[in-house]
This record gives structure tokens, C-alpha cells and sequence, in this order.
């Protein structure tokens, strides 16, 4: 809701309240009282992402508002100067009396308020689409709406209350190169203020467009007058886009982004001349913008010398918006005889959504905590993730005083729920409150023991992962009918398991028979991390709820199910080639669960090549061993799987961008049963891979890149990159059919090369 509109409302709400026995009408078009409004720093639209409990439409909120005099829309609010956490109504926090009111303005006092709320609605239906946009992990944006969200963060920024206080103050050391200008304007009207002048900037920028403000600044740069004080608000706008590009940050599922007085602009990091590597905008508790210093630009990163940036985010994996070109000049080409020129006419940007770990959310969370002041506030949605990262922030910050009451408050509030959440769930087969019953007959009594123990922290794990290996055994050893805590977690695992079946390739392992591999009972505690991150997003897109909640016993249930679904995955060599080429991390932390000399490990050591007659004939019988024989430690299976997940992901992209281009892109992109042929002519095989090495010669020197130092020989890497092609190959013919048309049409018409069973390519096409 925008805040004009709530203002309209709550006016006519005060213009029927009787006072005195005398009814008081506002008229429409009167002039309001020249009284200070409790105006907001932060919008609404914000704030209502971090709401408690259901959001409700605005025809609900006004009926329960008359029923009971009370506003519905609260939020958690911890006030650090006092110590408290309470609820409070959004309309009653993260504002400043008066704060836009322009007492010189007699027309209206308040045209500052309802300019900043136009802006506002337009923003707000840019960063809703951008939430909308999370399940597919990218969003377009017309350049006419991204120019819009600029100069929405931008002005986040600049009305902040400590900005707006200070920013035109005279006597403040970094005010230096504006302070001409502002005594030359408190000289001619000595009835104005700093705040004055603050309210004078930032109607400049209001009335001002994007691109009038970036044009205001280059004819200051190209006039060379950038430095004269009157262009100072220009330079600035202009300064603080051209620095920076813009990425939007997603939280790690289970975790969220924190929200405080400051949060919004705040600096990150720093280099040599760089006031900030980083800039953040918390929008909600599932994303944050962050407006990243062209520094840190992938291919200006990777030459600085180590020690020249300093930052907590730089292991954050940024990557740049990508442009796109009106319709009628688009085109993305794959052979040379198929490119076409065109006119750099930018229609549209495309904006990857970068998906943090758990570690770096918590250390996203920790930046906003180090920047809190002794007299700011802080606001989160779930008590259970608060506590977690306030937990993370006071062990690398032990000094730090300001989260301490929080702490105490949050761990009193959940102990209680925990518990009782605990007897919920594993009596909720029992009969009513009034008949004794066994425990045994709900389940197994040291089950039952064991959670009550870990949800009363009595029970401590050196890991999520060893806390849920150990609860996983003591379920297998119950002999009692199974509680509800086991049976949720059963279906979890089934439901998983029959969705990965999907991502199967037909056909028999050369490793069938081999027996499997037990998975480790103790890992260390960033390995857990990093597993539980994998693999909690790996299932949720298989249509198992991950979420987690914030209790204990779900987390643990949670947790429990993706240790249960990797023992039968292991079990399953199919299954595990599926999982082990999901992402370009799987490979490293999947092979971390078993002790090396697995039973896979032995297959593949007993294997001798023989002599094939094709480069793809031996990779497809490669892959077969190194990829399908169930879990192994091999570094040359490690280098097949992360290789195979880092070219799908590359193609994924090309996805998102349009590609391939019509008639291609509207073509169906599923064939379930795809699936390729066992031997090739080593005609057919040599262009083919000749073709797809020369494509994807960019990616592959970025792999290596990324890998680091690797012990593999060149022929063994050579006879992996193909074994990777032939994989990416497979998954093209079952997701992406329609790029793989557009790759074979690339070949000459009379070679009718055969790629799947059953199907020559132009036949296909006919």
C-alpha cells in the first residue's frame, strides 16, 4: 500500500471520530492542518514484508480495524536503546515526524510525502515481480523499470535519517566540496536549514528523471564544471550508479535477511579509493540488493593482487546483468555461418539471482548487526533464525554488547514452544488427554527420549548432519509402529526418490551388483553446512517441503529426511549420477561422505580401457564407469560430474536469455525418453565434438579456471571433457530439445547423424 493511500485512510478514519459529542467532516480539497505527520524513512511495502502472520487485503485490514480499533499490520521490533522486543503496528516504526514536510511549501506542506509515495508504488511492483521471479532464479527488467529501481535505491539511501540530518550540515569534515554551495543558499535565505536544503535536494531528484539527472551530469563532466558546487547533486546521482552494478542476493533456504534502521545503502567493504565495495538494500526477508563496486566486476577481480579488496562478501559468485537487444536485433549466435549484425539498442536487462550459502546469509546478517547503533532497531520475521544468526554475530564479534538482550529474549520464547511442539508431534497418535497411555505404543521410547533431549538442548551434535545420522540409526533399531516424526520423514524420502527417478537415464550401469557404500557417521560441522545447503534446495524443486519452520523438531525432521534420501541414493547408482552432476558443488561435497575405497572406487580401479573406434563411443562407455557406478572418491569422476553440472548450468543461462533463437525457442523443450545412441560413426563423432569443444571452449578454460590446481593429466582431462560433452548431450535431449535441434542444424544436411535411439535428427524434424 502505498503511503498516500494510507494517509487518505487514516484521515477519514480521524474525520468520523466524534469529539467533544460534535461530528468533525473533513471536506474534500480542504487544506490540512499544518501538524507534524509521522512520516516513513522506510516504505510500507517494506516493512509489510516482514509482517507477522498472514497478510490480509486491505478490505480485510479496514473491516477488522473498525471491529477493533487496532492496526492488524505488525512487526517484531527490538529496540536496542531499551533492550525490548515487542510487536508494534507498521504504521508506528521507522518513521520521523515531519520528516518530508516543507513548512515553505503553503500550498502543500506535504507534496514531498506524496511524490516519494508515486515512486514508491512504482518500485513496490518492480520488487514484488523480483519475488515472483525467485523460482526461476532470473528476472527481466525493461530498461525503463530498472532506470526506475536505480533511482528508488538511490533515494533510499539519501532520505535516510542519519543521511538527511547530516548531509548538508557546514561544519561536518566530509561535507567539504558542498559547502559553498550550501552557505551561498543559507546567505540568501536565512530562514532555511540543512534540513531545508536536504528537502530542496531531494525534490530535485524527485521532479527529475533518470535520465535528465544522468544528462544534468555529463553536461557538468563534459563542460568541465563537475566540480562547481550547483552540480554536486548530479555528480553524485551519476557517481553513485556508474561506480556500482547491480546484483540481487536471494537467502539461503531456512535462513533470511534482517532488517534495520540502516540497512538500506548500507557500505560494505573497501579499496583503495572505494568508499564501499558493497552497498546493501534489504527488501525483504528473502532478498537483498546489493550494488557491487565495478572492482569486483568477475574479470577485474580475478587480476587484483590477493590483500586489495577487503571485504566479508567477496566469496559471494556475482554475476553481471546481462543486456538484451530489441527483438528484430537479437540474436545469440553458436556458428559462424549464423551470426547477424545489429545496433547496440538495449530493450531489456536480465538479472541472475544470485542464491547465497547459509554462511554467507549469516554473514550478510552479521554486516547489518556490526552497523547497528545504540539507539537504532532491528526487525526479523522468524524468532528461530534471529537467534541463529545473532548466535553467528556474537561469535566473531564477542565484544559486542547490542544483541545480547535479544538473545536472552528470543531463547525464553522458544524453549517452551519447542518443547511443547515436541509432545505434539510424537503423541498425536494418542488417544484423549484422559486415558493413560504407554509410550511405546507411540513409538520407540528411546526415540522419544532422544528428541525430547535434542529439542531441550540437553543434546549436543558436533553437526546438523552428525545429529541427524544418529537420529536416522536410532530410527532403523525401532521396533514399535512408526510416530508421526518418522512417517513425515518417510514420505519426504519417497517423494524425492521417485522425482530423481525422473532424471534417470535409461540403460543398465556396467556397475550393477556392486555393493553400496555406507555414508560416514561424522562429518565436520562447514561440511554439514554446505551439504544441508545443497541438498535442502536439490529436493524442495523435487516437490518435498524443506522449509523447515522455525522449531527444532522440524528443522531435525528436515535434516533427518535429506541424510535418509542420501542412503538410498547411494544405493541406487542411477539415482546418484543424477544428484552427483545437480550443481557445480555436489561432486566436492558428495564425495566427502565416504571414506575413500568405496565399492565404486574398486570397480573403477579394475577397469581397463580397450580400444574404441570414436571419441564419443569412448566417452559414453566412460561415463557409464566414472559417472554411473554409484558414489566414488575418483578425482576423475569428480572432474565428469562438476564439468557435466557447470556446462547444463552454462546452457540453463542461455535459457534465461532467449536462446535459442525462433523458431527454436518456442519448440517443446521435453522429451522424457530421450535417449542417446551407444555407438557413433567416428565421422559423425568428430564433427560432433569438434563442433560442441569449439562452443564450449570458453566455458571449459573458465572450469579450469575455477577448479584450480588439478593432478589429472591432459589426455585423462581431454577424455573427461568429452565424457562431460556426451553427459551434457543426454540432458539436452531429455530438458532442452530444442536447443540440441538448433546445435544438430548447424551440421552439413546430407551427414543424417543419428544422436537418439530410434530417431535420425532431420527425420525428426519432418
Amino acid at each position: 500500500m502505498s503511503r498516500r493511500c494510507r494517509n487518505d485512510r487514516t484521515s477519514k478514519r480521524r474525520a468520523n471520530t466524534k469529539v467533544a459529542g460534535v461530528q468533525i467532516f473533513q471536506r474534500a480539497g480542504a487544506r490540512r492542518a499544518h501538524t507534524s505527520q509521522y512520516q516513513h524513512v522506510i516504505p510500507r511495502f517494506i516493512l509489510q514484508k516482514f509482517q507477522l502472520g498472514i497478510p490480509k487485503s486491505r478490505k480485510e485490514r479496514d473491516k477488522e480495524f473498525e471491529r477493533t480499533r487496532v492496526d492488524s499490520e505488525c512487526i517484531l521490533y527490538y529496540d536496542v536503546a531499551t533492550g525490548s522486543l515487542d510487536t508494534r503496528p507498521i504504521g508506528k516504526v521507522y518513521g520521523v515526524l515531519g520528516i518530508y514536510q516543507d513548512v515553505h511549501n503553503t500550498r502543500n506542506i506535504n507534496e514531498l510525502e506524496h511524490k516519494l509515495a508515486h515512486l514508491e508504488s512504482e518500485a513496490a511492483s518492480i520488487i514484488n515481480n523480483l519475488h515472483e521471479a525467485l523460482p526461476w532464479g532470473a528476472l527481466a527488467l525493461k530498461c525503463s523499470s530498472l532506470e526506475l529501481l536505480q533511482k528508488f535505491l538511490f533515494l533510499m539511501h539519501f532520505r535516510t535519517r542519519s543521511h538527511s540530518s547530516r548531509a548538508f550540515e557546514v561544519d561536518r569534515p566530509e561535507n567539504i566540496q558542498a559547502h559553498q554551495w550550501v552557505e551561498r543558499i543559507l546567505e540568501a535565505d536565512s530562514t532555511r536549514s540543512a534540513d531545508d536544503i536536504w528537502r530542496h535536494t531531494l525534490r530535485y531528484y524527485l521532479d527529475s528523471s533518470h535520465s535528465e539527472l544522468m544528462r544534468d551530469a555529463a553536461y557538468a563532466v563534459e563542460s568541465g564544471e563537475e566540480d562547481l558546487p550547483e552540480h554536486i547533486p548530479s555528480i553524485a546521482y551519476r557517481t553513485y550508479l556508474d561506480d556500482y552494478f547491480l546484483s540481487i542476493w536471494e537467502a539461503a533456504q531456512g535462513e533470511e535477511f534482517i532488517l534495520t534502521h540502516n540497512a538500506f545503502g548500507l557500505s560494505e567493504g573497501s579499496a583503495t579509493g572505494c568508499p564501499a565495495l558493497h552497498r546493501i538494500f534489504v527488501l525483504s526477508p528473502r532478498i537483498a540488493v546489493v550494488l557491487c563496486n565495478v572492482r569486483l566486476r568477475p574479470e577485474t577481480k580475478r587480476r587484483r593482487r590477493s590483500g586489495s579488496l577487503e571485504s566479508s562478501l567477496l566469496d559471494v559468485n556475482l554475476t553481471l546483468p546481462v543486456p538484451n537487444y530489441t527483438a528484430e536485433e537479437r540474436g545469440i549466435q553458436l556458428f559462424s555461418h549464423q551470426r547477424s549484425s545489429w545496433e547496440m539498442k538495449i530493450d531489456s536487462v536480465v538479472f541472475k539471482i544470485t542464491k547465497l550459502t547459509r554462511s554467507q546469509t549469516l554473514e550478510l546478517n552479521s554486516v547489518v548487526l556490526f552497523n547497528l547503533e545504540e539507539t537504532g532497531s532491528l526487525t526479523f520475521r522468524s524468532a528461530t533464525k534471529m537467534l541463529r544468526t545473532a548466535h553467528a554475530f556474537r561469535s566473531n564479534f564477542p565484544s559486542s554488547h547490542l544483541v545480547i538482550p535479544l538473545i536472552a529474549h528470543l531463547t525464553t520464547s522458544l524453549q517452551s514452544e519447542e518443547v511443547s511442539s515436541l509432545h505434539s508431534s510424537v503423541t498425536s497418535s494418542a488417544a484423549s488427554p484422559d486415558e493413560d497411555f504407554d509410550p511405546l505404543s507411540l513409538g520407540d521410547l528411546v526415540l522419544y527420549v532422544l528428541l525430547m533431549q535434542i529439542c531441550s538442548g540437553r543434546k549436543q551434535s558436533p553437526s546438523a548432519y552428525d545429529r541427524a545420522h544418529f537420529v536416522l540409526k536410532i530410527m532403523a533399531k525401532a521396533k514399535a509402529k512408526p510416530t508421526s516424526f518418522a512417517r513425515k520423514i518417510s514420505r519426504k524420502v519417497r517423494r524425492a526418490f521417485r522425482a530423481c527417478k525422473g532424471d534417470m537415464e535409461d540403460g543398465m550401469s556396467f556397475a550393477e551388483g556392486v555393493n553400496p557404500a555406507p555414508l560416514l557417521s561424522s562429518i565436520p560441522s562447514k561440511l554439514s553446512s554446505q551439504l544441508f545447503e545443497l541438498m535442502i534446495p536439490y529436493m524442495h524443486k523435487r516437490g518435498v517441503k524443506m522449509s523447515g519452520g522455525g522449531e527444532t523438531l522440524k528443522v531435525l525432521q528436515r535434516d533427518v529426511a535429506v541424510v535418509s534420501f542420501l542412503q538410498h541414493a547411494s544405493c541406487n547408482p542411477g539415482v546418484w549420477h543424477a544428484l552427483s552432476h545437480s550443481s557445480s558443488e555436489a561432486p566436492e561435497i558428495l564425495s566427502r561422505l565416504f571414506k575413500k575405497g568405496t565399492p565404486a572406487d574398486e570397480f573403477i580401479a579394475k577397469f581397463s580401457p580397450s580400444k574404441f573406434s570414436s571419441h564419443y563411443n569412448r566417452a559414453y562407455s566412460l561415463r557409464k564407469v566414472y559417472g554411473m557406478a554409484g558414489p566414488t572418491t575418483s578425482p576423475i569422476s569428480q572432474r565428469y560430474y562438476g564439468l557435466t553440472a557447470f556446462i547444463i548450468e552454462y546452457f540453463d543461462h542461455l535459457a534465461v536469455l532467449g536462446f535459442p533463437p525462433e523458431p527454436y525457442f518456442s519448440q517443446s523443450c521435453k522429451r522424457s525418453n530421450a535417449q542417446l545412441v551407444h555407438i557413433m560413426p567416428r565421422a559423425h563423432s568428430d564433427l560432433l565434438m569438434k563442433w560442441m569443444k569449439k562452443f564450449l571452449r570458453a566455458e571449459l578454460e573458465e572450469y579450469e579456471y575455477e577448479l584450480g590446481e588439478d593432478t589429472l593429466d591432459e589426455t585423462t582431462k581431454e577424455w573427461v571433457d568429452e565424457m562431460a560433452i556426451v553427459g551434457c548431450l543426454a540432458w539436452l535431449g531429455k530438458h532442452r530439445r530444442n536447443m540440441v535441434d538448433f546445435i544438430l542444424d548447424g551440421f552439413p544436411l546430407g551427414m543424417n547423424l543419428e544422436l537418439f535411439e530410434g530417431e535420425s535428427h532431420w527425420e525428426y524434424l519432418n
